[in-house]
């Protein structure tokens, strides 16, 4: 079997609270980490491990598309591994829910012939559980919302709904500050006419510190455009079934 070349990890949520064992022993592993984390404290705790670690916020210096910077990433990635493996991406959460320089990378590593070993880790989908406890092992529908709203997909009403994304609702641009509300409008649109306008939503942020508590803000589906839910946070929206 050939050795891995490329790591994909993930910090959880809780920063290194998070690590686990199997992480540490592949950053250990590593001739260089790549990091792209906004946690400073994780990014010095890779350090302890790796002699090498590359912090990759500086790619979205200049770049107007998201996606350029991350196409830049699993070039690096490869590149590195071909010339000293094995190598490692470390990213907040999970290496593959909503990360698209993980997927670009898996493409590009096959080209090149390199093994990928992807570990898992935990994600906002975990943390979701606790923060709301709700049981949706039993049935959830999962969509990032910009897929979901190019697709012109309708969600099941009947079903828990989880919309990730927020805050870049249909925009590929790389995102500073907070961005606006308005942005959520056609989300409105699409699920009033299936839930209608007056059911309750819960908008939920999950703590990414120990001190820290997860927040959860309900209010009816009418007024997502029009309630400061400070999407710079990367919130998700929960939607109950309907009754």
């Amino acid at each position: 079997m050939r050795k891995t070349s490329i790591y994909l990890l993930g910090s959880g949520i809780k920063g290194t609270l998070h690590f686990t064992v199997e992480t540490v022993q592949a950053l250990r592993a590593c001739q260089r980490v790549f990091v792209l984390h906004s946690d400073q404290s994780v990014i010095e705790s890779v350090r302890e491990h790796c002699a090498e670690v590359e912090d990759l916020a500086p790619l979205y210096t200049g770049q107007t598309v998201r996606d350029d910077v991350y196409h830049e990433i699993s070039r690096r990635l490869v590149e590195s591994a071909l010339d000293s493996a094995p190598v490692a991406f470390l990213v907040h959460g999970h290496p593959l829910f909503l990360v698209s320089a993980t997927e670009y990378t898996l493409d590009l590593a096959e080209h090149h012939d390199l093994r990928v070993s992807v570990l898992p880790a935990v994600s906002s989908f975990d943390t979701l559980l606790c923060d709301l406890r709700i049981d949706y092992g039993y049935g959830v529908q999962i969509f990032d919302t910009t897929t979901l709203l190019k697709a012109g997909w309708a969600p099941n009403p009947q079903v828990p709904l989880l919309l990730f994304q927020l805050a870049s609702t249909l925009n590929r641009s790389v995102i500073s500050g907070d961005p606006d509300q308005d942005v959520l409008r056609p989300l409105i649109d699409l699920l009033a006419p299936l839930y209608g306008a007056d059911h309750r939503v819960q908008v939920v942020w999950s703590s990414a510190h120990i001190l820290e508590a997860s927040s959860i803000t309900e209010l009816p589906l009418r007024d997502l455009a029009t309630t400061d839910l400070e999407l710079w946070r990367r919130p998700t929206l929960y939607v109950p079934a309907k009754d």
